[in-house]
């Protein structure tokens, strides 16, 4: 978007709803067709059950461009885990409904290696901070998983601390307390756990 003033702008974005059921968002937009080297953004939102969730993007272009996966949540205490190849924390919202409930999040990349940070409220600059009213700014927990590459593929995990996954080259194996799902990265709304089997 080009703008004019502080507040309007045009040549807005355009996006497009690809897939939509009870299960599985997709969508996608143009808002990156504009640089030199455009860039494809396809967006993915799998609904696991049970406040589980994957999120897949898909960005795709001929050139290098530096991709930033960008999360914004609400404050609290939490906990950074080691889950190499992928990145991860353990969430202690701050006034939530549940009481001592922990959100498990993870983050990866499908191909490459990336650089991940968390930042609560930094003094010097804008990150970690969220504003719901003007001129009013609260902290927050700034999660942030960057590449530089061509094309990339990243995936958010959202469920409960004890879920855990594991990935097998383009697919991701989600184990909760009753369940197993096996994801196809690729073609995320495709579900493949009747059709593949595991030693996992």
């Amino acid at each position: 978007m080009k703008m004019l003033t502080r507040f309007t702008g045009t040549d807005c974005s355009h996006g497009e709803v690809l897939r939509h059921d009870e299960s599985i968002w997709e969508g996608e937009h143009d808002g990156y067709r504009r640089l030199p080297d455009p860039v494809s953004h396809k967006r993915t939102i799998v609904s696991l059950g049970e406040d589980r969730w994957l999120i897949v993007d898909h960005l795709t272009a001929i050139r290098e461009h530096h991709y930033a996966l960008h999360w914004l949540l609400k404050d609290g205490a939490y906990g950074v885990q080691e889950l190499a190849p992928a990145y991860g924390l353990v969430l202690f919202p701050s006034n939530s409904k549940l009481f001592g409930s922990k959100v498990n999040i993870q983050l990866g990349l499908l191909e490459g290696s990336g650089s991940f940070s968390v930042v609560r409220a930094a003094p010097d600059s804008t990150r970690g901070w969220r504003s719901q009213y003007y001129g009013v700014k609260e902290p927050a927990i700034s999660v942030l998983l960057e590449t530089d590459r061509p094309r990339a593929c990243f995936w958010s995990y959202f469920g409960e601390e004890s879920d855990s996954l594991q990935t097998e080259g383009r697919y991701i194996h989600i184990h909760s307390h009753d369940s197993e799902r096996i994801l196809d990265l690729t073609s995320p709304g495709r579900d493949v756990t009747s059709g593949m089997k595991t030693d996992l």
